[in-house]
């Protein structure tokens, strides 16, 4: 019974010192010094930067799609009709404007990727400044350079998807002014930050639900208690929000038609090829909802183990100071049981570490940041209760913040990792918080303040070098990974050699066999050879990968390939098991290719081994080239 009861006031006691954390702002104010903090941010980008160069984006996978959308619009063709496109329009007819202003390359492209990688994480540091100190947000901007920005795979130079980009810098930017609106209760504020939701719509879908989430969360707060005021902020934020969408797609509704939005273009989540169910139930554990579970929970035992490390450390370097080892009633007379939480801390990291090698430090996050918001929402309402506006606004921030983090992980919700293209975009709110979590919330939990400030001391250090292994890892990578220089008319690109030997081969080969604006076709993916080599793209689709074509798609672009006669089509070796068909033309768009070896001649194999027996789903990467048959028609050019 005397257990139990001091358990309960231990987690009463928890629980308090919880809410007094979030319902209190960092003691150093935003002044001159944090520009000196964002210098070493950009620093650290810049020589992420240099370790890089030109190693930005893979031409092979989605980067063509990137690259060549938005030179169709420059040449005249429209967005979801001709040119086929599954995120908002924002982002394209911004890199069209781009191009027309600067000229098309990959530098245009590249460039404002790291323009945006400033505004990122300058509206990141921002955010971490509203709950931290400037050590926090430094640490945590570090951070987001390294996993988000600079990562191999899914990087901002040259995004898979540049909707992702911007819906991420959209989301922040609203969770700015959200921020901003309940300091000072501005409907101009709130609007504005209507205005940024919508534009985050028009990015990328889903994180613009991000944005009207969190703006919803924060006309709650302010509307609090009374309905009326509720529903009145909701009204200014909901206005721009969700009308300025609505007027973008009616117009091009009216112009393409609203099945080619939903159907063709599953603009609005409608007529999801099962295909690509398929790769977000492996990709994001959706498949097997209770291993991801077990996996998190797994996760987050981990998290407590090492918390639980960092304590005992503290504990025992404590007790070899005097003052410590004399305070009547403490643990330092009981260094045993220092030890012994020791021994079983490793133990909990050892055994949760075996399912956990390759997943990172975030899978628990979701458990956390539910934490976070129900603390923060219970701080927001004792503050109202108990009539002090200062932790009021204060905790209602964190809720904002909070809200942001945990809907931006809403599709990788159970598999919450560094890897993969994706969590680029969705990661920098929930690296703020996890940084924020350990070296503002953890160290309060120690009731010594001598025990609190080396626990402090101790996860500043595994933090930064946490981040500092990173570099270094990602660093080496780069170098070792992409040791090959394309270089064409339109940039110098670094790429894996397999790949830049086989387009740098093929490139020779469509300046030799075609000129400038014909139409050459390359399947399933890597239209960044036609956008570097100066041909156009006969189909409607950037990308065949599976479940882009069903029959009557496979039927369009044989019809599309037979109008243009193209003269040259490429087959890439591009497996793609995560989509549950791997080989093109065998276990996905046979027609299609059926019909290319009827009507063309394979004229020549490009790669590190260009072997003519070669046949697709080899484990080698190759490019096969297919020429137009002599018996059929001219190939069309146009002036493009």
């Amino acid at each position: 019974m005397k257990a139990g009861s001091t358990l309960t006031s231990y987690a009463g006691q928890t629980w308090r010192t919880l809410l007094d954390t979030v319902s209190r702002g960092p003691h150093e104010k935003v002044d001159r010094k944090d520009l000196a903090c964002f210098a070493w941010i950009l620093a650290s980008f810049a020589a992420g930067l240099a370790a890089s160069w030109q190693c930005w984006g893979n031409p092979l996978v989605d980067s063509g799609r990137e690259l060549n959308v938005p030179l169709r619009l420059v040449h005249g063709e429209m967005l979801y009709s001709d040119v086929n496109y599954f995120y908002g329009p924002f982002s394209p007819y911004l890199n069209a404007l781009l191009y027309r202003a600067l000229h098309p390359s990959l530098w245009v492209l590249w460039g404002r990727g790291m323009v945006s990688t400033v505004l990122i994480l300058a509206l990141s540091y921002w955010i971490a400044r509203q709950i931290a100190g400037r050590f926090p947000a430094t640490l945590a901007c570090l951070a987001i350079t390294w996993v988000c920005a600079l990562k191999s795979q899914g990087n901002y130079m040259m995004a898979y998807a540049f909707g992702g980009v911007d819906g991420c810098t959209f989301v922040l930017a609203a969770t700015v002014l959200l921020v901003v609106f309940l300091r000072k209760r501005s409907p101009a504020t709130l609007f504005g930050a209507g205005i940024l939701a919508g534009l985050a719509i028009l990015s990328k879908m889903e994180l613009g639900g991000v944005a009207v989430g969190t703006g919803v969360a924060a006309a709650a707060l302010e509307g609090y208690p009374l309905v009326r005021s509720i529903f009145l902020w909701l009204a200014v934020f909901l206005a721009p929000a969700l009308g300025m969408p609505a007027l973008v797609f009616s117009w091009f509704a009216a112009r393409v038609g609203w099945r080619t939005l939903t159907v063709d273009s599953h603009l609005f989540f409608g007529h999801v090829p099962w295909q690509w169910m398929y790769y977000n139930g492996v990709r994001f554990g959706f498949a097997h909802p209770w291993h991801s579970l077990g996996l998190m929970i797994a996760s987050m035992i981990r998290l407590m183990a090492f918390g639980g490390l960092l304590v005992s450390l503290s504990l025992l370097l404590e007790m070899r100071r005097a003052r410590f080892l004399q305070e009547d009633g403490g643990t330092a007379r009981k260094p045993w049981r220092a030890v012994a939480g020791l021994l079983i801390s490793l133990a909990g990291i050892a055994v949760s570490g075996i399912a956990l090698s390759d997943l990172g430090p975030f899978m628990a996050m979701p458990f956390l940041l539910l934490a976070l918001v129900a603390a923060s929402i219970g701080a927001f309402v004792r503050a109202e209760r108990c009539g002090t506006p200062a932790a009021r606004i204060q905790a209602g921030i964190m809720v904002i913040i909070a809200a942001s983090a945990l809907g931006s992980l809403a599709r990788i919700l159970l598999r919450v990792s560094t890897g993969g293209t994706l969590s680029s975009f969705l990661l920098p709110g929930s690296v703020v918080l996890f940084v924020y979590i350990w070296l503002v919330i953890f160290p309060t939990f120690l009731a010594d303040p001598a025990a609190r400030r080396r626990a402090a001391q101790l996860v500043s250090v595994a933090l930064a070098a946490s981040v500092l292994v990173t570099a270094v890892t990602l660093s080496v990578r780069y170098r070792r990974k992409f040791g090959y220089s394309l270089s064409t008319a339109r940039g110098s690109w670094r790429t894996p050699v397999d790949v830049g030997i086989a387009f740098s081969q093929a490139l020779q080969f469509i300046e030799k066999r075609t000129a400038p604006g014909d139409a050459v076709a390359i399947l399933p993916e890597g239209t960044a050879l036609l956008f570097l080599s100066e041909r156009r793209n006969p189909l409607r689709e950037e990308m065949v990968t599976p479940g882009f074509l069903d029959v009557p798609g496979e039927e369009r672009a044989i019809e599309s390939l037979r109008r243009w006669q193209a003269p040259l089509i490429f087959i890439a070796n591009r497996p793609t098991p995560e989509f549950a068909e791997t080989s093109f033309g065998k276990d996905y768009n046979q027609r299609l290719m059926s019909w290319i070896e009827q009507n063309y001649d394979v004229c020549g194999v490009f790669g590190l081994r260009p072997d003519a027996t070669l046949q697709i789903g080899a484990p080698v990467f190759f490019l096969r080239a297919y020429c137009l048959a002599s018996k059929t028609s001219k190939p069309v050019t146009r002036e493009w």
